[in-house]
């Protein structure tokens, strides 16, 4: 889909709330189109990086310091970043007025000329969608990994041909306001209570993630996840069905079977190739192959080509990486963990007992559940941020300490570990308290890590 199909942007006049990767993205594309362009943010002006102060150039007008309504006087527009949440009276304002509401994931699909293959869930997103982009160059063709990993949707929507690919990583927020967006493909891994500090229950978090169907029909794939009843029952849109199971043959789509990724499509099974030889280990990145092997299922892409990405791809930053050794422990960084199911994932992928670095901003998660793993898998705890008390509360019976920062919390967790353990920090919880973003935490403890190898631990 192009503008042509929408609404050309000449002449629009487009009010871009927020100044993050997102709203930049989107005020650059509306403004090469021809609209008029305010981009607003609550910070001041100054505080905004110097690629949003740059946007002047392209014709956008930048206003810091503002998010209020008056900013909509004669706008006919309002994109909206998704980190300001649905309820803002800056998006309220507009639907009161009449003013078209649209996140930057939508202008992006109305923008492209390629297909999208779209992705979701609560768990395994990043690591599947960056490996569906794996497996899609190995076959030669031409592709963007962007959304919510990478470059904004609207920062690459216009760079790939009608003949190229769109793989999108799209988080629940993204979806709270779409209308258009139909994917030729949409993959949905799971569903766990997150968010729920945004959403207020789970059912409003499915519904959010069952937007990225809704416009599909039989020329479009719908893939779930056989598996999760909450992603398997729901069944909105008209997309040809295809799914995954780690446990059990699908009728079409690929599984897990003696030992095998089994791939079945129009009609035939092929074992692909043992499990052994693929090289993102756990089983929660069984069910990411899976589900990369089936979002490309339609694609027919060479099972050679296949088999050789997924011997040699290691997965991502963040994703329970390896973050250097010191003095015999080891560090590993799963800065990704932001609910209490990727924290329980990364807890059962060590057979010996752990130090364990969690907290952070708590999303109005019950960490409860989780006790009795953390006291079996954890030889000692160190909790950080906002989310501490409300983990220690929930996690009696297991040596607890509470760090000030994050060097703070490395150095217990060291001297904790010694002589031969592991710290992992797997936080359970989001980042924004103490950091700017998952990755900024995930890369600062690993500056952590490097400077006790440096000699900077204390003994």
């Amino acid at each position: 889909m192009t503008f042509d199909r929408w609404n050309p942007p000449p002449g629009r006049k487009a009010l871009v709330a927020g100044a993050a990767r997102s709203g930049v993205a989107a005020a650059r594309l509306l403004a090469r189109h021809g609209a008029d362009v305010t981009l607003c943010d609550r910070r001041a002006t100054d505080a905004l990086s110097e690629a949003t102060r740059a946007l002047a150039a392209d014709g956008v007008t930048v206003t810091g310091g503002r998010d209020d309504a008056g900013l909509l006087d004669g706008r006919d527009l309002l994109v909206w970043s998704p980190g300001i949440p649905v309820d803002h009276a800056l998006i309220v304002a507009a639907r009161e007025r009449g003013i078209p509401v649209m996140g930057e994931l939508e202008l992006g699909f109305l923008a492209a000329k390629a297909p999208l293959l779209c992705i979701t869930g609560t768990n395994g997103k990043s690591t599947t969608t960056d490996l569906t982009g794996a497996l899609l160059r190995a076959a030669g063709r031409e592709v963007e990994v962007c959304g919510n990993i990478g470059r904004a949707i609207c920062e690459v929507a216009e760079d790939v041909s009608d003949s190229g690919l769109l793989v999108v990583e799209v988080s629940s927020f993204q979806l709270e306001t779409v209308e258009k967006l139909k994917p030729w493909v949409s993959t949905w891994l799971n569903l766990t209570p997150d968010h729920l500090d945004r959403h207020g229950d789970l059912e409003t978090y499915a519904a959010m993630k069952d937007r990225l169907f809704v416009r599909q029909d039989e020329s479009d794939w719908a893939v779930r996840n056989a598996d999760d009843p909450a992603v398997a029952s729901r069944r909105a849109g008209h997309g040809a069905p295809l799914e995954f199971s780690p446990t059990r043959p699908v009728p079409e789509g690929a599984y897990f079977e003696d030992g095998h990724l089994v791939t079945a499509w129009r009609g035939g099974r092929e074992r692909l190739m043992p499990r052994s030889e693929v090289r993102l280990p756990g089983p929660h990145n069984l069910a990411n192959v899976l589900a990369a092997l089936t979002t490309v299922m339609p694609l027919e892409l060479p099972p050679e080509v296949l088999r050789a990405t997924l011997r040699e791809y290691g997965g991502l930053e963040h994703r329970l990486e390896p973050a250097g050794s010191v003095g015999g422990v080891r560090f590993v960084n799963d800065s990704k963990a932001t609910n209490t199911n990727s924290l329980e994932v990364a807890l059962q992928s060590f057979p010996e007992k752990i130090v364990l670095i969690a907290g952070g901003r708590d999303k109005g998660q019950d960490f409860s559940p989780l006790a009795p793993l953390v006291r079996q898998a954890c030889r000692q705890v160190v909790l950080i941020g906002e989310g501490a008390p409300a983990m220690e509360q929930a996690w009696t019976g297991v040596p607890a300490v509470r760090a000030e920062s994050l060097r703070e919390a490395v150095e217990m967790a060291y001297l904790a570990a010694r002589p031969d353990g592991v710290v992992l920090l797997s936080p359970g919880c989001s980042s924004y308290d103490m950091f700017k973003d998952l990755e900024d935490r995930g890369r600062r403890f690993k500056d952590e890590v490097a400077r006790l190898a440096q000699g900077g631990a204390r003994t």
